[in-house]
């Protein structure tokens, strides 16, 4: 294929790879001072090895500068993720008394009904008349009222309260970890404000080339909502051409998420691609002599990259943009270059910039296509020939989405736990329209005349709703998504070791393979028949912990059962209960309402009363306020909810329980008297509220 010396890069990466991997799981003060010593000495090594290389001919041993240097790689990127994290940085907010933050907005301001919710870099701490300069981020959140409002945007300096919170844990059973998300990020904290907790000091402070980028941007934005009848077409176009996806719906996403062409809705490689396309047509004119490549060079590269900032410098994008680059000044200095070292390139020094993008879902995905793709795309397009010219340019693209789906499998899985199964359909009917709207997007943003404008408007308008229907058409199709697939992290790496095992196989001819696929398939054999095993034998009742409702399910052998005041179509169905009996194996959901009445072998309902096989629940609420009972009602566990005036005592007198759940919808105040008398009368409770989730095994 190629020798070591195309892929300097390929051998550099992978120790700032193991360095920011040690830097991120392990972080403690010892490793710390032990990793940043090695740095430090290597680089001294390497030092004395410049200015005496040839004198005591160390050439001789080859390896040992090449291990010096990647020993300073793994040290720089371990330091990188550790100072970037902020873990022992005293100057972070949090290790500093404060009563009042100046704090940067640092992203886009977004506004949910009358919530702004944004990212901002505090800078400086207040304390009684003395201040200091202070680093770290926060997430915060301002409620702003019907009389009082203010448009906040990239760059407004604030000064706010000193209280935050830290960031809730994912409470419920396979619930998306927002803690973690936010924590790669650097965002460990988040406050919460009224519209008169804070004031603004100042506007514009922020980078300006990012500054412009985004005015520019929302300029472009409301072109495309001005000559767009559909808002929702251009919700889609905003979303697709300048990577602005505030306003695109959750029924879009979910449409294109289960057809698989998610890709679509990111800016990635593919839009900066065509944008690259675009411009190697237009300027093809100056194709002729070396001084004129250079000029288009310059020009192709500085227009990538502006475009690249309009996307709000995604991680996708960032790598096409440094890919591209490279290929532009390659071709422009007849230089050639190695896809693989390329590739390489642009991820380490993404990685030097911000190494917590090796976390990054999007990062990952990005990376493993474009891999996939350069690899495996020759391989399955030579496996069949064809003579006719346009079949065989949809074969091509073909075995590129096959390609892509190979590579990004195993993750895909395990981050999203479904499978397209009809990826390829839709990404061979999308791939058209998305490039006429790509096309046309961008041309409509540079054409100046309103009456041309409406003709442009109408015809992207229609394309995408045309690209929209073919997609819904799809989702609604039979098995078009196989969802409900969790697998471990362990599960995946040997998946991901089974497929490039296979591949090595079939394109290497090499036999000693045989062995790693035939254990990898053992493996996953005993794992998915130990975890079908357990989900099947598995009787449980999950009570969920809820800010404001409440939920419970029945799982039983591989079935399950959520009885809840929540819609099944309500955004946090999707977000906390489906995926809590997804994750346990559960392939048969049933959904009723709390106050339904319901029936079965195993379980019944009748509006405050609920039992699953023996288990009995009575849900007390303002409803037993004043209620008396005849006689004591024997249940296994009372749920207090929707904030009664009971006490315990009462619930003692009435019911005969063996524990008390407290629900999360109940004031503090309420809770904490409660948790006294229970107390006192030394009775079994458990507290919903910030809290995970009670699971009773039955």
């Amino acid at each position: 294929m190629f020798n070591k010396g195309e892929i300097p890069f390929v051998r550099l990466l992978v120790p700032l790879i193991a360095g920011v991997l040690v830097g991120y799981f392990f972080s403690n003060e010892g490793i710390f001072k032990s990793i940043v010593s090695l740095g430090l000495i290597s680089l001294l090594v390497l030092t004395v090895l410049i200015f005496t290389y040839r004198r005591f001919s160390i050439y001789r041993f080859k390896w040992f500068p090449g291990l010096t240097v990647h020993i300073f790689i793994l040290a720089a990127g371990y330091w990188l993720s550790v100072y970037i994290s902020g873990v022992y940085d005293t100057t972070h907010y949090s290790f500093q008394k404060a009563q009042l933050f100046q704090a940067e907005i640092i992203s886009e301001p977004k506004i949910s009904g009358q919530i702004t919710r944004f990212e901002a870099r505090i800078q400086a701490v207040y304390f009684q008349k003395e201040s200091s300069a202070a680093r770290g981020k926060i997430m915060i959140s301002i409620q702003f009222d019907n009389i009082k409002t203010l448009t906040l945007k990239y760059g407004d300096l604030l000064l706010i309260p000193a209280t935050y919170d830290s960031i809730d844990p994912p409470y419920n059973p396979g619930e998306f970890d927002y803690k973690s998300y936010l924590g790669d990020r650097q965002i460990y904290y988040q406050t919460f404000l009224s519209n008169d907790q804070f004031y603004l000091l100042g506007r514009g402070h922020g980078n300006p080339l990012i500054l412009f980028a985004l005015e520019f941007r929302k300029k472009l934005v409301e072109k495309f909502y001005h000559y767009l009848p559909d808002k929702s077409a251009a919700a889609f176009a905003s979303t697709l051409i300048l990577g602005y996806r505030a306003e695109l719906s959750r029924e879009l996403v979910e449409a294109y998420s289960k057809t698989g062409t998610m890709h679509v809705l990111s800016v990635s490689g593919m839009h900066v691609g065509i944008v690259f396309l675009v411009l190697t047509a237009v300027l093809r004119f100056m194709d002729r002599t070396k001084k004129t490549r250079l000029i288009r060079a310059f020009l192709i590269i500085s227009v990538i990259w502006f475009y690249a900032l309009l996307t709000g410098f995604s991680a996708p994008a960032c790598r096409a943009a440094i890919m591209l680059s490279f290929i532009v000044l390659g071709k422009a200095l007849n230089k050639h270059q190695n896809t693989y070292n390329l590739i390489a390139i642009s991820a380490f020094f993404l990685l030097l910039f911000n190494p917590f993008y090796l976390v990054d879902t999007g990062f990952q995905l990005s990376y493993l296509a474009v891999t996939g793709i350069v690899y495996f795309h020759p391989k399955i397009y030579q496996a069949i020939y064809i003579k006719n010219k346009f079949l065989d340019y949809i074969w091509s693209y073909s075995a590129l989405s096959l390609a892509a789906q190979l590579a990004t499998f195993p993750f895909s899985i395990y981050y999203f736990h479904q499978f397209p199964v009809y990826f390829l359909i839709s990404n061979l009917f999308v791939v058209f329209p998305v490039a006429f709207i790509m096309y046309a997007g961008i041309l409509f943003m540079f054409i100046p005349f309103p009456a041309v404008l409406v003709y442009v408007g109408m015809i992207l308008n229609w394309l995408i709703n045309f690209t929209n229907n073919i997609l819904y058409f799809i989702e609604n199709l039979p098995f078009s998504s196989l969802d409900g697939i969790w697998v471990n992290s362990f599960e995946c790496a040997v998946i991901c070791l089974l497929i490039l095992c296979i591949s090595f196989r079939l394109t290497l001819v090499y036999k000693g393979l045989m062995i790693p696929i035939g254990v990898s398939i053992v493996i996953l054999s005993l794992s998915y028949s130990l975890n079908w095993k357990k989900n099947y034998n598995q009787h449980q009742i999950v009570f969920y912990s809820l800010r404001k409702n409440i939920a419970i399910a029945y799982l039983s052998k591989g079935h399950s059962i959520i009885v809840s005041d929540i819609e099944e179509s309500n955004q946090l169905s999707a977000f906390s209960l489906l995926p809590t009996v997804k994750s346990r194996g559960s392939r048969n959901e049933l959904f009723l309402k709390d106050d339904a009445k319901f029936s079965n072998n195993s379980y019944a309902g009748d509006k405050n009363y609920f039992q699953f096989a023996t288990y009995r629940i009575l849900k007390w609420d303002k409803n037993f306020d004043e209620v008396e009972f005849a006689e004591d009602l024997k249940v296994s566990a009372v749920l207090i909810s929707g904030n009664p005036k009971t006490s315990i005592a009462k619930i003692a007198s009435c019911l005969n329980f063996t524990k008390i759940i407290i629900g999360a919808d109940n004031p503090d105040y309420k809770i904490e008297r409660w948790v006294r008398e229970l107390k006192k009368m030394n009775v079994p409770y458990y507290i919903l509220k910030k809290n995970r989730a009670l699971i009773v095994n039955l």
